[in-house]
């Protein structure tokens, strides 16, 4: 890759295990960024670190359920030690749930609170404790949060996977007019159906694998490495006037 964007730049990647967690934290790896990872999970999150280190980044792996408030400020503090400071945070932490797959009549309120502690509240507590060295790295420091299609448009099965997406609409554009005047962007990113396990383990039917990729105007899902070539951008210099925006990455993805 030619282009090294995000040269100096100090990067946490907060989901960094999955699918467009890792890729994004490649990208960002291969643009001259220094990383550090975390996930719930420290195998697979220590793995990806090795393997950004093996390719010549600077990488720690930080484990850290997004659930915890303890563990989230535990790891903003490994991180930014570790990096000398944060200039950008990817905020990808989420789950989709199966139990979610139902009428809200339906619902279970347990789930419901899973889902939102996870994708509404876990990003809530990346963004509160990532500020401040964010503000000290201002300006040009970025929080780059991740929703989905379903932040706008909802969704006609996943009722809680859609409301703590909704959420991040509007806490975006929070961050987005608070923080601004201190040199802060902050842009709300919505994939559609991209092609990673957690969405693979629901679409496993070739009938409804169909469907969606009838839905969309390119006939087929998005790759997670198509993700993290727009948050690279968004991540940089080149997106030094864009803020409080939503940046939609689906295909042409139609309701």
């Amino acid at each position: 890759m030619s282009e090294r964007r995000l040269e100096g730049r100090r990067c946490l990647v907060t989901g960094a295990a999955g699918g467009q967690g890792a890729a994004v934290s490649r990208r960002f790896a291969a643009e001259g960024a220094s990383l550090a990872v975390t996930d719930v999970g420290d195998e697979r999150v220590q793995a990806l670190a090795a393997e950004l280190r093996d390719g010549g980044a600077t990488a720690v792996g930080v484990t850290a359920d997004a659930r915890d408030e303890a563990q989230v400020a535990g790891a903003m503090e490994v991180a930014v030690g570790a990096l000398g400071g944060l200039d950008v945070l990817y905020n990808n932490a989420g789950v989709l749930l199966l139990d979610d797959d139902r009428p809200s009549e339906d619902l279970e309120l347990d789930t419901w609170n899973q889902v939102l502690a996870i994708n509404a509240t876990g990003m809530f507590l990346f963004c509160k404790h990532a500020l401040r060295p964010l503000l000290e790295a201002a300006p040009g420091s970025v929080i780059l949060n991740v929703g989905s299609a379903a932040s706008y448009r909802g969704d006609p099965h996943f009722h809680a996977y859609a409301a703590a997406k909704g959420a991040l609409l509007s806490y975006t554009a929070s961050l987005a007019q608070c923080y601004g005047p201190q040199g802060l962007r902050a842009n709300l990113i919505c994939p559609g159906f991209i092609e990673t396990p957690m969405i693979e383990s629901l679409l496993s039917d070739e009938d409804l694998l169909a469907a969606v990729t009838g839905a969309t105007a390119l006939r087929r899902m998005g790759q997670p490495e198509e993700i993290a070539a727009y948050a690279a951008f968004l991540a940089s210099t080149d997106a030094s006037f864009v803020t409080d925006a939503v940046v939609t990455v689906h295909g042409g993805f139609v309701k």
